[in-house]
């Protein structure tokens, strides 16, 4: 198991604006991070050059720092919100085409995954609409994946801004929409976090899923709220996670998803959190290891 994070782990400052991936990539990998998680999440900000006219120059930059530093990069996650089935039209085409266009770097770039959100149909009610909306919905998206070498893989969802349960908050509605698609290329993404802001059902929740999983968000939380913490700094059951990821024959990355957890750090101890981080993995790898009879 590999030790990975998404590009977004020192992106937000004290601040409040976030820093390109290109700009701080170098520090990553200096750092001992080589297995990065792109996060295409930063076309949701104005300024990205990632949705202006110079969007491919951006992409070959990845390209030229993935061989720089000798990178893999193992997943990405593509823009995303969570009123997708009530945006007005041009706000919708707007996110979907963000959305064909990570999945077209993905390709570009040799990443396996992009990891998406499905949407939910509040308006109708229950999960049968929901699902067959999101099958219409990310239809297209799996096509374009399939033409271009990707897959995508689907994340656990949980309250999000609205106060309700969206839809893949509920691990059975993650495990049928992967299984309405069969498809090779499309699979789930376990979002540590949302599943414990959802009941903290680790145990069963990855049971569930066995080989439909292919890579995940890992972060830490109270229980309370989405707080993107590193582990051990809130209430998720690690060693039990570890010992379930084993169980399932989990054969993926360890990929942090602890952006908020920084975001109030100086400059000059982002290296050393970083290299705390790594203790962390490392220790994670080991119960996973343990667990595996290594």
């Amino acid at each position: 198991m590999r030790i990975a994070t998404s590009t977004n782990i020192i992106s937000y400052n004290r601040g409040g604006n976030r820093i390109p991936m290109v700009e701080f990539i170098p520090f990553l990998a200096t750092s001992g991070f080589t297995v990065l998680d792109l996060n295409f999440c930063e076309m949701m900000n104005p300024w990205s050059e990632l949705i202006g006219p110079g969007w491919w120059a951006y992409v070959r930059k990845l390209a030229e720092l993935k061989g720089k530093y000798a990178l893999v990069y193992n997943q990405s996650h593509a823009p995303y919100t969570h009123d997708r089935f009530i945006m007005d039209s041009a706000a919708g085409d707007e996110l979907d085409r963000q959305i064909e266009r990570t999945i077209h770097i993905a390709g570009e770039l040799g990443i396996p995954w992009v990891v998406l959100h499905a949407a939910t149909d509040f308006s109708a009610g229950g999960e049968i609409c929901s699902l067959q909306r999101n099958l219409d919905w990310i239809g297209p998206f799996v096509e374009t994946a399939t033409g271009v070498g990707t897959g995508i893989a689907l994340e656990n969802l949980d309250f999000g801004k609205t106060g309700r349960a969206e839809f893949t908050s509920s691990i059975s509605d993650l495990v049928h929409l992967v299984d309405a698609f069969d498809r090779p290329n499309v699979a789930a993404c376990y979002d540590f976090g949302h599943a414990h802001l959802t009941g903290a059902y680790h145990k069963e929740n990855l049971q569930a899923l066995g080989d439909r999983l292919a890579c995940l968000h890992v972060a830490d939380n109270h229980g309370l709220y989405d707080e993107h913490l590193l582990p051990f700094y809130g209430t998720v059951p690690w060693e039990l996670c570890m010992e379930m990821l084993a169980d399932i024959g989990y054969q993926g990355d360890l990929t942090y998803e602890v952006m908020f957890f920084t975001q109030y750090l100086p400059e000059g101890l982002k290296g050393s959190f970083l290299r705390h981080a790594q203790d962390v993995g490392n220790y994670l790898v080991k119960l996973f290891d343990s667990a595996n009879g290594g």
